[in-house]
């Protein structure tokens, strides 16, 4: 999750849009639901008190993006008339500093496992001319702010499986950019992966954990290219329609989305076998995020947050909506943004409360299904099937 085709897919073609955006967080409810309704009021209103209802800590409100930095401290940025405020939050003191400020507009961000570096996507005026995208690398140590080659709005760049390195293209292919030292090397030629290239569209190249495969991606849209090479040998994987909702979860499995507008699927595509799972189906968005060192994958059904431990196949519905999930690096708690707001979750009081959470979600189904049968508070004409969808997935978690 930009030209408003019709009432019925205006939400949407907003959320196709912004998958790119990660961080900005869509009130679908305001899309197809008057907000000026006592109904809509009252469904926001459930929804936060289900983060209530799971022991969550309310952070900070007005977030655009958010992450882990460590085990005891959580960035976020929020921005304030054009300006990127970056916080860091001492979970154990439970108190807020501001650590640097960036200008323009984000688009994305993505933060090095080392916590040093963040490389940010953004778009800035100059004079009367129109935005054009930048790539800025913040050194947090160092609060230097250094301008990259890639100059695309969205996310054209992957870090590396150690995370202190980005990778993007140049005219002689995929290079590889160490900030420590400043080292610099092409670690794919463009003859790699020419035959997915067309346009101007970037390619972004991904490297499994080990580095023994690299899978290549070109596209925008929602319609992408991939090529995966391993072993001296490549194949072509359909399907990839986000570059940025893209992540190996070990050495041989990655996990993409696949689907058009309000039917997305979370699937995965297994390397070494050659076959594809389907982990969820039919949803309105999925914002698939990946924490890498406690390997816990999230991603959305109607907007309900969903849980998936890769190493033990253990899933879990949480019973919240909310985007953006980041897990600790030992797994025990989580953050997510929902309205702008901030919270920090922890796993094992979810699991706890899962009978007051289920009594929200009961009492936001039924909510759902006063405005189907009033039908006064639709705001286009997709809005019955979208309050289906909800009431259908409230109402499973709620049984």
């Amino acid at each position: 999750m930009r030209t408003k085709i019709s009432a019925a897919c205006v939400a949407f073609l907003v959320f196709a849009a912004s998958g790119t955006l990660q961080g900005r967080d869509i009130d679908l409810d305001a899309v197809y639901i008057d907000t000026g309704s006592d109904l809509y009021r009252r469904l926001l209103e459930k929804k936060l008190e289900a983060y209530q209802k799971a022991g969550a800590q309310l952070i900070d409100r007005d977030v655009i993006f958010a992450w882990w930095n460590d085990g005891f401290t959580i960035l976020y940025v929020k921005e304030l008339r054009g300006t990127n405020i970056f916080y860091a939050h001492d979970r154990n003191r439970r108190r807020s500093r501001e650590i640097a400020r960036v200008g323009g507009t984000l688009t994305a961000i993505r933060s090095s496992l080392g916590g040093r570096y963040v490389f940010i996507k953004r778009l800035v005026k100059r004079g009367n001319n129109v935005p054009r995208g930048e790539t800025l690398m913040l050194d947090l140590r160092s609060k230097r702010q250094v301008r990259l080659a890639p100059a695309g709005p969205f996310i054209d760049f992957s870090l590396s499986p150690g995370g202190d390195t980005i990778l993007y293209e140049t005219k002689d292919g995929i290079l590889e950019y160490a900030p420590d030292g400043g080292r610099r090397t092409i670690v794919a030629r463009r003859s790699e992966y020419s035959e997915i290239t067309r346009g101007g569209d970037p390619v972004i190249a991904r490297f499994s954990p080990n580095r023994k495969k690299i899978l290549f991606v070109s596209g925008s849209g929602g319609s992408y290219r991939a090529r995966l090479k391993a072993r001296g040998q490549s194949r072509d994987i359909a399907g990839i329609t986000s570059a940025s909702e893209l992540f190996w979860l070990d050495n041989d499995r990655i996990v993409f989305r696949r689907g058009g507008a309000g039917s997305y699927t979370v699937e995965t595509f297994n390397a070494s076998t050659g076959r594809f799972a389907v982990l969820h189906g039919g949803s309105l968005n999925t914002n698939i995020c990946y924490s890498p060192v406690p390997g816990m994958l999230s991603f959305l059904y109607q907007q309900m947050i969903h849980f998936y431990d890769v190493r033990s196949g253990e899933r879990t519905v949480a019973g919240i909506e909310g985007e953006d999930v980041d897990f600790s690096p030992d797994g025990n708690r989580f953050i997510s943004l929902y309205l702008g707001r901030l919270f920090c979750t922890g796993t094992v009081t979810l699991r706890k409360r899962r009978p007051e959470i289920a009594a929200v979600t009961h009492d936001i189904a039924n909510l759902y299904k006063k405005v189907l049968d009033s039908g006064r508070e639709f705001s286009n004409d997709y809005s019955p099937e979208y309050v289906r969808k909800k009431i259908s997935a409230y109402g499973k978690f709620a049984r």
